[in-house]
């Protein structure tokens, strides 16, 4: 009778793995839906479409990006926290739809760990601290000495909720500073600001000030990354100016619903580093501002849950507020 209980179970184990292993030989069989939760044009749109061309051409089937913009990226992160688990519906999130949001919001729409299975940790793109040349500072140092001797300059941000945010508040932290805050709807705006004259200094994304970089109406004082940018390599770090351990980026994420089985997470993330480190992907990545990761589910799980933790403590500790 054990006997022959052990020989059902062992055949029924050899079914499920047969199984498992001719969805995964023939997974996908139908479109994947990649959500991005911003608009089209948008620097997370060009990097979907970028990915979904990617997958499109080494799985063999259409990848469609579909656009869901509102409230920093969590309207259409929410959507695919619902969808099925099955590997057609991703979201490409960001450090401020599954960071930011989970760290800032009163009441967050939901948790960026629980709620979510990790693909791939795509990409890192640096915030860049700078200023108008009337300011009349050209150095980090001299930078933070004016800021002390005049408490409450202010800083334009991309928004409320974005990475340029938490950097500026880990510096006020990290120095002792006082600044206020003037949250633009995105980094463009704000640097329209500041090159008119209307903002002293802005702390964005590196994309939108790349090209201002040789007119000399701006002036560049540090990359937020361990790394300097591959775009503007002439720019220190935090850390060359002396600010030591400092790293506060964007980032740029696939994510897939939770219990999205590993497999097809693994299958993607491997089909997402193969491809965007081709030579002219990795480019023209490069050319956009960004530092290209590409990394594993896991490397992704563990940087987001390491990220949420220290920005849990220091909103904490600093009473960061969403506005």
């Amino acid at each position: 009778m054990m006997a022959a209980g052990a020989t059902r179970l062992a055949a029924m184990l050899a079914l499920m793995f047969c199984a498992t292993t001719a969805f995964a030989q023939t997974y996908p069989t139908r479109p994947i839906r990649i959500v991005v939760p911003y608009a089209a044009g948008s620097t997370t749109d060009l990097q979907g479409r970028m990915i979904a061309d990617v997958l499109a051409e080494s799985m063999g089937q259409p990848v469609i990006v579909e656009n869901r913009a509102g409230a920093s990226g969590t309207i259409g992160s929410e959507r695919v926290s619902r969808a099925e688990p099955d590997g057609y519906t991703l979201v490409l999130g960001s450090a401020a739809s599954h960071l930011v949001s989970a760290v800032l919001m009163a009441t967050p729409p939901y948790d960026p760990t629980r709620d979510f299975a990790p693909v791939s940790l795509v990409t890192k793109y640096p915030n860049v601290v700078v200023v108008n040349p009337s300011m009349g500072v050209r150095t980090m140092g001299e930078l933070i000495q004016a800021m002390r001797d005049k408490p409450g300059t202010p800083y334009g941000t991309a928004g409320p909720t974005t990475a340029g945010r938490l950097t500026a508040e880990l510096l006020q932290s990290r120095l002792g500073l006082k600044m206020t805050m003037v949250p633009y709807n995105g980094s463009a705006p704000a640097m329209t600001d500041l090159v008119a004259g209307h903002l002293p200094m802005a702390i964005v994304d590196i994309a939108p000030v790349a090209p201002l970089l040789n007119t000399g109406k701006v002036i560049p004082l540090a990359v937020t990354s361990t790394v300097r940018s591959p775009i503007a390599p002439q720019i220190p770090t935090l850390a060359e100016t002396g600010i030591k351990d400092f790293e506060s980026v964007a980032w740029l994420g696939l994510f897939a619903p939770p219990d999205t089985p590993l497999w097809i997470r693994e299958k993607l993330s491997a089909e997402i580093r193969n491809g965007l480190n081709r030579p002219e992907l990795r480019n023209k990545i490069e050319q956009s501002g960004a530092i290209l990761v590409a990394s594993t589910p896991q490397e992704l799980h563990d940087y987001l849950s390491t990220e949420l933790a220290q920005w849990r403590i220091r909103v904490r500790e600093n009473n960061i507020k969403a506005d």
